[in-house]
């Protein structure tokens, strides 16, 4: 549901929501801590091409009060690198303040730019908006930007509309307006898509749309695709999109957009663009973007998502930095969605374990897909992915690493897998490392028969050529052909250490001899620690292939920094099937911290039975080719 706040006025609004700039403990305003204006470093740049003017304050510590003027009167904005297009030319000055959590300035600023030309044919527009100039036949497709912080708001009257509510990343995803497409034309045609769900999200206070009255919620109102047009004009200093009157948009918000579509076009670039409407009472904004959608997973709302079908028991294995178990971390679960809460800090991985059990049953004669959606307030290296059979480690789909970046969506997929007889499936999601107060969704989740809902993921080929024999093989040239390397082992199982496992390399093949079992993730380490060094901001490739005469579920591959496991290129899990070889690669990988004096190779065969024997070989480090 969209509800907007009472207006009760703009510059107080500012100051009880935006409080990123404060320190972390706030007991009260502070009015020795009020701002003042010459704390703003104001930088305004114009693109003359496009009427764009940028609006940005070089200051982290506090955030900008923008007032923009639009005919006669004033637009406010606290949104920092604020984008706007002045469809008139000649000198422009705006004001604005400073402010914090304190306060804002009792002063105003003020900066001035020059517009060369007014808009008199849109033609450029065309061009962003439709790929080409008015009448060339192009076209391109726009949808809400729904990664993007405030690709749906809205604000008071005479602002840029996200000062009540702001959409983060996906806020609207259950919703049905993220799979809405629109298209516009160079030769001026609209054309509305509801999508796949065959809806449009509508805002429950309208009452333009007969039978759909009377609604305490907002809600998905079934329609059909419809074409019709579009135009610009320019109003004072505003450049406008109009729409005919009864034109669907995404989302309808009020009667008044419905029956009067007449967008102000605060920016526009050939992949985004961010549109107002304003009725006069309430301002709403929208984000939309033509770039490249990437894969979205799954549709885990469907009848053949088996996880939707599933019965689910978590539990949890969470521990302190020298491995005491302590209270399980706080947890949250609807459906297919789950909410993990860390209050304190884990440093190394499996010690934030999360276990979600189900009674799902594979089967080897059908292939599987499997997605989910992470989503973390910080960032988090490592986080560890498996899909396994309940009580048998060693018996698993897949094993992958992610990092997840603070705020950013990341899809995690892997799809057309070979089926595995499994009498009951896990997912184990580890957070290891995580830093205290950490809070992690995972949503979406979904595991299906192959393409049983119908949507394949694409096909990212790697293209990279490894050739282990190349000049370009940092491996080959500095470590394989001169023996220039050393070990460390770590063999512990039950985590008593024994004696070293077997160590032999001949002519670029390393064999490894583990006569002893283990039974978990880093009991059977082996280290290979070259000279290499690595180069900050330096993508490179590496690969090498994998064989062994046992089943080990879960074998982790990372090329790291010798003097910090955090500075690594990857790190990775892969199953092996007995007698099967597998190439690991990872194409253009940088070290996550810099440059490091020189890198190993960690290798680690952790629940191997008796009498394992893995070969490695064929490794390539090469500089990535530009």
């Amino acid at each position: 549901m969209i509800k907007a706040l009472k207006y009760v006025g703009m510059l107080m609004l500012a100051v009880i929501g935006l409080t990123a700039c404060s320190p972390e403990e706030f007991e009260g305003p502070n009015q020795a801590g009020v701002p003042t204006i010459d704390q703003a470093n104001v930088q305004v740049s114009v693109d003359q091409l496009t009427n764009q003017v940028t609006f940005v304050m070089d200051n982290k510590e506090c955030y900008p009060i923008w007032m923009i003027p639009s005919g006669k009167n004033v637009v406010y904005s606290t949104v920092n690198g604020l984008q706007r297009i002045f469809a008139t030319a000649g000198d422009y000055t705006i004001e604005y303040r400073i402010g914090n959590r304190n306060g804002i300035s009792q002063a105003t600023g003020t900066a001035t730019f020059h517009i060369d030309n007014t808009i008199f044919n849109f033609d450029q527009y065309y061009n962003l908006l439709a790929g080409g100039s008015k009448g060339t036949g192009t076209s391109k497709v726009w949808r809400i930007a729904n990664k993007e912080p405030g690709h749906m708001g809205c604000g008071p009257s005479g602002t840029t509309g996200l000062e009540w509510w702001s959409a983060g990343p996906n806020d609207k995803q259950n919703n049905g307006v993220y799979d809405d497409r629109v298209t516009f034309t160079s030769d001026g045609d609209y054309t509305y898509d509801p999508g796949e769900g065959g809806t449009t999200y509508v805002n429950y206070g309208c009452k333009v749309f007969s039978g759909y009255t009377g609604y305490s919620e907002d809600f998905s109102m079934p329609s059909s695709a419809m074409t019709t047009t579009y135009s610009f004009s320019v109003e004072g200093d505003n450049l406008y999109l109009e729409l005919p009157a009864g034109t669907l948009f995404p989302y309808i918000p009020n009667d008044e957009q419905y029956n009067n579509p007449k967008f102000l076009v605060e920016s526009m670039t050939s992949t985004q663009m961010q549109l107002v409407y304003d009725n006069g009472s309430i301002a709403w904004h929208y984000i939309l973007t033509c770039g490249d959608e990437g894969f979205n997973g799954y549709n885990s709302d469907s009848e053949f998502n088996l996880w939707k079908k599933a019965k689910v028991n978590a539990r949890f294995w969470y521990a302190t930095p020298d491995w005491q178990q302590r209270e399980d971390p706080d947890f949250t679960m609807d459906g297919v969605n789950y909410t993990f809460f860390f209050s304190t800090a884990t440093t190394q991985q499996w010690q934030a374990q999360c276990f979600l059990e189900t009674d799902i049953v594979t089967t080897a004669d059908k292939n599987y897909d499997f997605s989910a959606h992470f989503k973390s307030n910080v960032d988090i290296k490592g986080v560890t992915v498996k899909l396994f059979q309940t009580g048998d480690d060693g018996l698993a789909y897949f094993v992958k690493n992610i990092d997840l970046k603070a705020y950013e969506e990341y899809v995690f997929y892997v799809a057309d897998m070979p089926g595995i007889d499994m009498s009951a499936v896990s997912l184990v999601l580890d957070f290891g490392g995580c830093p205290e107060n950490s809070e992690v969704s995972v949503t979406r989740v979904d595991f299906q028969e192959h393409a049983a809902d119908g949507i394949i993921a694409p096909d990212v080929e790697d293209t990279t050529v490894y050739d282990y024999n190349s000049e370009m093989n940092l491996w080959r040239t500095m470590v394989d052909a001169t023996g220039n390397y050393t070990t460390s082992f770590y063999y512990a199982p039950g985590w008593s250490q024994i004696s070293d496992p077997g160590f032999a390399m001949d002519g670029g093949v390393y064999t490894i001899d583990l006569p002893v079992a283990t039974t978990d993730t880093w009991q059977a380490q082996v280290h290979i620690i070259s000279t290499i060094p690595g180069e900050a901001d330096t993508e490179y490739d590496f690969s090498c292939k994998l064989t062994s005469n046992t089943n080990i579920g879960n074998v982790t591959v990372k090329l790291t920094d010798v003097n910090s496991d955090g500075n690594y290129f990857m790190t990775e899990g892969v199953a092996l099937n007995a007698y099967e070889e597998v190439q690991v690669k990872f194409p253009k990988r940088k070290l996550t911290e810099g440059a490091a004096d020189a890198l190993k190779l960690v290798l680690d065969f952790g629940g191997n039975p008796d009498g394992t024997q893995v070969t490695v070989k064929d490794i390539v480090l090469q500089k990535t080719a530009q």
